[in-house]
């Protein structure tokens, strides 16, 4: 139980400040005696809407965005209307206040791609060094007593969810916390109230304009990490062979912020020479002058660059830089990213989340660094998702890949036949095959010796979304039954 008064960011009337609140909440049906409710509005329902049916279940209190962007108070029956300039933001610092925790590190990573992995080798140098550290994002909540998984397809959940995470992890004497920072999540306000040590930028390139409807739009989400949410004092982390990094070195100049990167131009942990072998890769850097190897058991030059942004943020949280190569040398396969799945004779079979035309390209050229004959790859588009990047992922597949087959994705609500259309525009040599598990089987069986496969675009997912139904559906499962078969 809380006041109002200790969970509101600006000073509240006498009368209601001392109020007691049993739950913060933004679902109307979840109200119960004593919750304040959140009126937010979303992109298909404005929680206004939803006021009444949070006052009939006995709601306290009521948080909704001011029309002129003015904080106000007024008390309507009994009940005190909390009016904000932003309800989201206002939300996060009550739910910051509500569920509280305070760890030693949090760390945020944000970009169009390698988020997961990035955070997932960040949690995985930390184990190693033997800090009590979790991550949190599309692959779930790992670390704890328990590995959590999230709601499907929510990289960074809602700010109730999220403090609630995190009280429960403190709870479990966690140190250290990395999250995924997706575009939606900052445009939403969910990341508000967390104080971050590090903040991290990994690259930027064409993706969900289904939400942000313009690259200016998307972009303008992720720069607020560092413009807005990350304070002064917080270290920043960019991939200096990104040109976006440039946007965020000028805004961490302006806000004399420190600001490191890493990166084959980078000055401070710079990526020397590169060898590739058939399972890792032998990986010479420079940590701020000083020279250090180590073999990094993951394919794909993508994996170096989000290892060693993973190096920068531990570096930053305090773990030593021998435990640092320590950890990237012992890391596991990270699930459903460039994954290898299987080997069917001397051919490998791999699995990624690739879904955006510069991960899908990274993904292929990466391959093509570990495959001595053909790659072929088996890829679809979401449904209710980006539109115009279609045509630009069939592209990369006609240049980059030996042979396409373009499938089903997670449809949802669009015409499947549609969707697969857009891609075949940009691919017309590409074979069309509609169900997802007769295409890996059929690819699968056209491998080779030497050959590459990769089954792109769901990666972990253990579902295929059609309509709004949710079937059982792995890659994985697809794939090992049928190399077993």
């Amino acid at each position: 139980m809380k006041k109002l008064g200790e969970l509101i960011s600006f000073q509240l009337p006498d009368e209601i400040k001392e109020l007691n609140v049993a739950d913060v909440c933004d679902n109307s049906k979840k109200v119960t005696a004593g919750s304040v409710f959140a009126a937010l509005k979303g992109s298909s329902a404005d929680g206004k809407a939803y006021i009444d049916e949070a006052i009939s279940n006995c709601a306290m209190g009521i948080i909704s965005d001011a029309e002129n962007f003015v904080n106000r108070v007024e008390v309507k029956n009994g009940i005190p209307f909390i009016f904000v300039k932003n309800a989201r933001a206002e939300l996060a610092h009550m739910a910051s206040k509500f569920f509280p925790s305070n760890f030693d590190n949090i760390a945020a990573v944000t970009g169009t791609n390698g988020k997961s992995s990035t955070v997932d080798v960040v949690r995985q140098i930390w184990t190693s060094a033997g800090i009590a550290g979790a991550s949190i994002g599309t692959l779930g909540i790992i670390g704890g007593k328990n590995n959590e998984s999230l709601s499907a397809n929510l990289t960074s959940p809602g700010a109730i969810d999220l403090h609630k995470i995190l009280s429960r992890l403190q709870e479990q004497k966690i140190k250290n916390v990395v999250l995924e920072a997706s575009s939606h999540g900052i445009d939403q306000d969910r990341i508000g109230g967390l104080k971050f040590a590090v903040c991290a930028f990994t690259n930027f390139s064409h993706d969900h304009l289904d939400y942000h409807h313009t690259l200016k739009n998307y972009w303008r989400a992720k720069e607020r990490l560092f413009s807005e949410i990350a304070e002064e004092k917080t270290v920043v982390v960019v991939n200096s062979d990104d040109e976006y990094s440039k946007k965020i070195r000028a805004i961490t100049e302006k806000r004399k912020m420190k600001c490191i990167s890493y990166g084959y131009s980078s000055n401070d942990v710079k990526i020397v020479d590169v060898k590739s072998e058939q399972v890792h890769q032998k990986v010479k850097t420079m940590f701020w002058g000083k020279e250090v190897s180590f073999a990094l058991p993951l394919q794909g030059k993508f994996q170096i660059y989000n290892a060693l942004c993973a190096a920068a943020i531990c570096h930053f949280t305090g773990t030593k830089l021998d435990d640092i190569v320590a950890g990237l040398e012992k890391l596991h396969p990270i699930n459903g990213r460039l994954e290898l799945i299987a080997r069917v004779g001397a051919a490998n079979v791999y699995l990624d989340y690739a879904h955006s035309p510069d991960a899908l390209k990274n993904a292929i050229l990466s391959l093509k660094d570990h495959t001595g004959n053909r790659v072929i790859v088996v890829f679809g588009c979401g449904g209710n998702r980006d539109v115009h990047k279609r045509i630009l992922m069939g592209k990369v597949a006609q240049e980059f890949a030996d042979i396409t087959i373009v499938t089903d994705d997670n449809p949802r609500d669009e015409n499947p036949e549609q969707i697969r259309k857009m891609i075949l525009d940009g691919c017309p040599a590409a074979t069309e095959i509609a169900d997802r598990k007769s295409a890996i089987e059929y690819a699968i069986d056209m491998l080779c010796e030497g050959d590459g496969l990769l089954v792109a675009g769901k990666g972990h997912e253990n579902y295929q979304q059609i309509g709004d139904e949710f079937m059982a559906f792995s890659d994985r499962e697809v794939i090992l039954n049928k190399v077993s078969a």
